[in-house]
């Protein structure tokens, strides 16, 4: 059997910046065993050329290296969807994933389902780039569990995500891992704590506020929209 370099060069670069494949997977948008899976498992076989050009910016490394040989698999084919009608990418539409990976707005749910992509929406890049201020290819749309963030959302709204931006001002809606759980709330940095803690806080006043190490918060990124069910 040829030894797998691509997963090879992924382990070196790892342990050579010091980031662990939780916080790595994470900031591809993904759940945090994403990169564990695929190292051990096999699961995904190859990595997408997106997510390959993401860790090389993460990892401040050429991404030709943590990429095989092979092309990756294309996408299965989806059945016809109100949402799509079917039809293929119109111009000057992005085409956004929507993940299996559920940004519980409960006070700390786990997500440990393993992150897949179940959906893709279309949006206006010229909507993205010039009121979202966002690039399409870091954006993700996760679904809304729980209740903690009503009225301001409710169970089964869409966020739109964008994975590009993981530091929070105060009072900004972000999508983060609070160290129980994957969960959305608005963050607060609070002054003069050693260690550093972020304050995360709800839109319900039935949920109180609480706390987390920022060393815990693994930040997926800022909420940018919502995309809410009528």
């Amino acid at each position: 059997m040829q030894p797998d370099t691509a997963r090879q060069n992924l382990r070196q670069m790892l342990w050579k910046r010091g980031v662990s494949l939780a916080d790595a997977s994470l900031a591809l948008g993904r759940n945090k065993t994403y990169l564990q899976q695929y190292l051990a498992r096999g699961m995904p076989r190859v990595l997408s050329h997106q997510d390959s050009a993401r860790l090389g910016e993460i990892l401040e490394c050429d991404p030709d290296i943590l990429r095989h040989a092979e092309i990756p698999p294309p996408k299965p084919r989806k059945r016809k969807s109100p949402r799509s009608g079917g039809r293929s990418r119109a111009p000057g539409m992005a085409a956004v994933p929507e993940m299996e990976v559920e940004a519980a707005a409960g006070p700390g749910a786990i997500a440990d389902e393993f992150a897949q992509e179940r959906a893709r929406w279309h949006i206006p890049e010229s909507m993205i780039r010039h009121e979202g201020y966002a690039r399409p290819e870091d954006l993700r749309i996760l679904m809304v569990r729980g209740e903690s963030m009503e009225p301001e959302m409710r169970e089964g709204d869409r966020l739109l995500v964008d994975t590009g931006r993981r530091r929070p001002d105060t009072g900004e809606l972000f999508v983060l891992w609070d160290g129980n759980g994957l969960v959305v709330k608005r963050v607060e940095a609070v002054a003069g704590k050693e260690p550093p803690r972020l304050r995360l806080l709800s839109a319900n006043p039935g949920y109180e506020p609480y706390t987390c190490l920022v060393e815990d918060a693994h930040i997926v990124g800022k909420v940018i929209w919502t995309l809410k069910r009528m």
